[in-house]
């Protein structure tokens, strides 16, 4: 019981005179993006990045049982190696139904620079995911909201 007791008494001392330093210098620097997330630049995007690897989202299924329909436009950062960096979820319809889903997804997506980008300069952009199923109840409102056209 002593053993323990002193045991205990040691690791906390060697756990209070641990240092953050050697955690910030892992840290990484802010990533310095153009923002092309306007109207006005949202095709610009393309002189600088092309998606390479994408892949559909996974349809919720709690959205699926309700026959709900939407979309989710998000901002995301491209990064220097293609991935996604820094993201926010602009506008969502219904709202937070399928954020989690669009977000995991964008987390796979894979960007490649084009010859204009000799730099990989990072860029923010804006990407729309959309949920569509068939038969859905707030058809028109995803439609007219979301911009697309149910089959």
């Amino acid at each position: 019981m002593r053993k323990v007791v002193t045991l205990s008494i040691f690791s906390l001392f060697l756990g209070a005179c641990v240092s953050n330093d050697a955690v910030e210098g892992v840290a990484e620097s802010p990533v310095h993006y153009i923002d092309l997330t306007s109207k006005e630049y949202k095709e610009r995007v393309k002189e600088y990045w092309v998606v390479e690897t994408s892949q559909h989202p996974k349809y919720p299924i709690s959205a699926a049982r309700k026959r709900v329909s939407g979309c989710v436009d998000v901002i995301v950062g491209i990064k220097k190696d293609g991935r996604m960096g820094e993201y926010k979820v602009k506008k969502s319809y219904p709202e937070g139904i399928f954020d989690q889903s669009a977000i995991a997804v964008l987390k796979h997506w894979k960007w490649t620079s084009t010859q204009e980008n000799t730099d990989s300069a990072p860029v923010l952009t804006t990407v729309q995911l959309d949920f569509m199923v068939d038969g859905a109840k707030n058809k028109s409102e995803a439609e007219t909201l979301c911009g697309f056209t149910h089959i």
